[in-house]
């Protein structure tokens, strides 16, 4: 009889403990920034500004040019150019010259600039949006998972889940920060995808 209860009570006490076991979600880091709308706001952004530095940067490498060209041009005849006149000419092309690369180095100093100061806003954005859903679906711990197999990086991943997707936070992540998921994927993946599989397609949930 003692050994019924004993039994028993083991098998209520794993009950409860697996009952009570914290509550375990994932999300697909790479799919939630490459389908993120400010992510894409942000790479148009930087695409505008670069290429309206490369217009600026042309035209000082033209004036440059023509600068230097008239310089060149002058070397031919100096009969009746002084030589006060001359170093002028020369200190005026190295100058815009020396411009030109300045700007340049400028630059790619100011795009460097603008996205790590915008990717850093939008990645604690992203974790904020992370800790709200967590939050309110009552996950006690959310592991972040890399949607491309090929992507290895030195941060823990994931390496397993067998849940359907049902623990996979991802698009309710880009719904807080105001983006509309990409359609889902009908195929279900069984094997990992090859590192020419794009990182935007998040792989279909595997089958139980």
């Amino acid at each position: 009889m003692k050994k019924i209860l004993f039994v028993f009570v083991a098998m209520f006490v794993s009950h409860l403990s697996f009952a009570q076991l914290p509550k375990i979600g994932y999300v697909y880091d790479d799919y939630v920034m490459i389908n993120l709308k400010e992510v894409k706001d942000l790479q148009n952004e930087v695409g505008t500004k670069r290429e309206e530095l490369s217009k600026q940067l042309q035209a000082k490498g033209d004036e440059y040019q023509e600068k230097y060209a008239k310089y060149q041009q002058s070397l031919r005849d100096i009969s009746n150019i002084t030589t006060e006149s001359l170093n002028a000419a020369l200190k005026e092309v190295q100058d815009l010259k020396k411009a030109a690369d300045e700007f340049q180095e400028t630059a790619e100093a100011q795009l460097q600039t603008l996205i790590q100061t915008k990717y850093r806003e939008i990645r604690d954005k992203v974790d904020a949006a992370t800790k709200k859903v967590a939050a309110e679906k009552g996950y006690k711990f959310v592991f972040r998972r890399n949607a491309d197999y090929s992507n290895r990086e030195s941060t823990p991943i994931l390496l397993y889940a067998n849940d359907n997707g049902k623990d996979d936070i991802s698009d309710a992540i880009l719904l807080k920060m105001g983006t509309t998921p990409p359609p889902k994927q009908t195929t279900a993946a069984t094997t990992p995808a090859k590192s020419t599989t794009p990182a935007a397609k998040k792989p279909a949930a595997k089958k139980q």
